[in-house]
């Protein structure tokens, strides 16, 4: 690691009291500081690091007056799609469907700060009250008929277009289309969200958190899911560091292991935990084996995104990035990536529209 890089580690810790040690940023450029932030996801919580700094080791207030300027819409942002989300809920509520969070508010509210914890769009799960009836696409006919555009091009997720929040409506919480790992581990995580009863509500709305377990297990796929294909920021290794701490003795541990075991996670799962104690100060360096480190460069690095292509041109994208992650598969994983792109390939052609046993 670089001084910038972990000048930027040691603010975040600050930012979410995990360490009181002091970085020293004199001579370190404020943009490239600012830069990086933003590059993980942690403006927010960098910013609190700075605000606990004393003040003659704090940056210039003009220096740092973009980056105030970016959070102060940052929360503004967030108060606004709280409050979509919380109408959406509401509106779902009336026509009989209950509405279920997948990561957002339960994670963000697991933060010293929830505001600072940087959200994009909203995921959800609609269940009908009775937690039975498959509610997917009345809950997209409920949205249609209230104005708002809902798009269908994908078997995973709708999506809704409300005013200041797009939401992702998953009639799957996984990509588990060809994949029996992840089709097992849907089935598991529907199942335990049918069998809940929606009275773990956030902020007084409509809106029910799901079962610990599912959150937990949720989260570890998304990441995984992403490192494999786009890569990780820290952002998505504090979303797990921040829950797992606020749920510690909520998690029944010994079958949350089972089933990482189960679903095949163990090896990302390992380096991606040994990397969340190294982010809170709880690991030195020193600590992380050849695999940690191997993804803490991925972390360090720009995400992989790329603009969504169609026919041919996707398929050719599609296979690169296999590609691009075979030591990943080797190394995260229990399968090769000829593997991997052979099922995918084949669940996008014999099973377009995928159904639980």
């Amino acid at each position: 690691m670089n001084r910038l890089q972990d000048a930027f580690l040691q603010l975040v810790r600050l930012g979410i009291a995990t360490s009181e040690a002091i970085p020293s940023l004199a001579g370190l450029d404020w943009k490239a500081v600012e830069w990086l932030a933003n590059e993980q996801g942690l403006l927010g919580v960098m910013l609190d690091g700075v605000e606990k700094l004393p003040r003659e080791l704090r940056p210039e207030k003009k220096a740092i007056i973009q980056s105030i300027g970016q959070l102060i819409r940052s929360e503004r942002q967030y108060e606004e799609q709280e409050q979509a989300a919380a109408d959406m809920a509401l509106l779902l509520h009336q026509h009989g469907i209950r509405t279920y969070v997948l990561k957002g508010a339960v994670v963000a509210e697991c933060y010293p700060r929830p505001k600072h914890r940087r959200s994009v769009d909203m995921d959800c799960f609609l269940l009908s009250e009775g937690g039975t009836e498959d509610v997917w696409e009345k809950g997209n006919k409920v949205i249609e008929d209230a104005g708002f555009r809902v798009g269908r091009g994908y078997y995973k997720n709708s999506a809704f277009y409300l005013p200041s929040l797009m939401v992702e409506n998953h009639r799957f919480l996984t990509p588990c289309r060809g994949d029996k790992n992840l089709t097992a581990l849907e089935g598991l995580l529907q199942r335990l969200l049918r069998e809940d009863n929606g009275e773990e509500k956030i902020s007084g709305s409509e809106l029910c958190r799901p079962p610990v377990m599912v959150s937990a297990l949720f989260l570890v796929e998304h990441a995984y899911s992403h490192f494999l294909h786009e890569g990780l920021n820290w952002r998505h290794i504090l979303d797990w560091m921040m829950f797992r701490k606020r749920h510690y003795k909520d998690i029944d541990w010994k079958s949350f292991d089972a089933f990482v075991d189960e679903f095949g996670f163990r090896k990302f799962y390992d380096s991606y935990l040994r990397l969340g104690l190294f982010l809170l100060g709880d690991m030195p360096e020193e600590g992380l084996n050849e695999a940690d480190k191997m993804m803490m460069a991925d972390v360090w690095a720009p995400l992989d995104l790329h603009e969504s292509l169609h026919g041919l041109k996707a398929k050719f994208q599609l296979a690169g990035n296999y590609w691009r992650a075979r030591r990943k598969y080797r190394i995260f994983t229990d399968m090769n990536w000829v593997r991997a792109l052979i099922e995918w390939t084949l669940g996008a052609v014999f099973d377009k529209e995928p159904r639980l046993n």
